[in-house]
């Protein structure tokens, strides 16, 4: 059985960047301990897809849509783009998209409008992950892995779009400021097939904690998108990669020696340092993730994709390699795939 390969990878940010300092008077914040978590965060800049001689922190409900509309529609379009050019194709030689977010809603979904701005075959087949928050990426590549399994001929590419920004909500919670000080646009795409070159999608797993069901995700207060985001995710989400990695390298015999690469989702400073930690890796092994994490931040189910980008361009696997990627989300799920070069 032919196995399901990543062929390419792209991204894509808002031309808008922002360093700490920036959004840190953006967002208004006056106090020390709220600035702590702006100037703590180990980011250094991110990408929003905000105008700030227009930003207002008391933006409608109409206005939070219009900026997620236009921003998840123009960096997935783009994204998708790059990926496809990068794979070699042409756009109707794609035969499956999946596309994910959770920090806004369309309908007709963004599947659909990526089929219309691409020019897909008509009978492109899709599906649309939703509101699976930051592992999201790591289920749609699952529905676009399944996909080549039935139809191994096929050519897929997976789409994770995410506008944090329209989800900007001003209150008194330490938890929103939280949110504020780390949560990023962009978008990142994978194409897959299971000819050619790239990592083989060995296996997938989902570890999924419905006990901590509560700790994160969103709520909409007035139908405004406003982040909970609980202090127990730095512990619950390390734990949870940690007993991830040893589900996917128990079930093909491995140790935590024999994998060379860790694409772990950049979720924020002490998460990372946490799951370091926990899984016994020099600080060589989480370069990647600390990468993204400081030139973009957390872009949720986008975040991901800039992970592995990321390690194949600077660490540039070699053949017979394996590598480890999870993502955190809520529910709280830990998404996994074991990776072989």
């Amino acid at each position: 059985m032919r196995l399901p390969k990543v062929r390419a990878v792209a991204t894509a940010v808002p031309e808008q960047r922002f360093t700490q300092a920036d959004l840190l008077a953006l967002a208004g914040y006056g106090d020390a301990r709220r600035r702590g978590f702006f100037e703590q965060s180990d980011i250094e800049s991110r990408h929003l897809w905000i105008d700030p001689r227009r930003f207002r922190p008391d933006e409608t409900v109409d206005e939070l849509q219009e900026r997620y509309r236009a921003g998840a529609v123009a960096l997935a379009e783009r994204a998708a783009r790059d990926v496809i050019a990068a794979a070699g194709w042409a756009v109707d030689e794609v035969d499956f998209i999946a596309t994910t977010t959770c920090t806004g809603r369309l309908t007709p979904s963004l599947d659909a409008r990526l089929v219309a701005r691409l020019g897909c075959r008509a009978d492109v087949q899709r599906v649309h992950v939703g509101d699976t928050g930051c592992a999201s990426a790591m289920v749609a590549l699952q529905q676009a892995a399944n996909h080549l399994q039935a139809f191994p001929r096929h050519r897929a590419i997976v789409v994770a779009v995410e506008i944090c920004s329209a989800a900007y909500f001003l209150d008194d919670r330490l938890e929103s400021a939280v949110a504020h000080a780390i949560f990023a646009d962009g978008a990142g795409a994978l194409a897959l097939s299971t000819e050619g070159e790239g990592p083989a999608i060995v296996e997938h797993r989902t570890l999924f904690r419905p006990e901590h069901l509560d700790v994160m995700g969103f709520e909409y207060p007035g139908g405004r998108p406003r982040v909970v985001l609980s202090k127990d995710v730095r512990r619950i989400g390390a734990q949870m990669m940690a007993e991830m990695a040893v589900v996917l390298m128990k079930t093909h015999g491995l140790k935590r020696e024999d994998i060379q690469h860790w694409i772990l989702h950049s979720a924020g400073r002490k998460v990372l340092d946490r799951a370091r930690v926990l899984l016994d890796l020099d600080d060589d092994r989480v370069r990647a993730s600390r990468t993204v994490l400081r030139r973009y931040g957390n872009m949720s189910s986008a975040t991901i994709v800039f992970v592995l980008d990321e390690t194949l361009r600077e660490a540039s696997p070699a053949p017979g390699e394996w590598g480890v990627m999870i993502g955190l989300g809520p529910g709280f799920a830990a998404e996994g795939a074991l990776l072989r070069w």
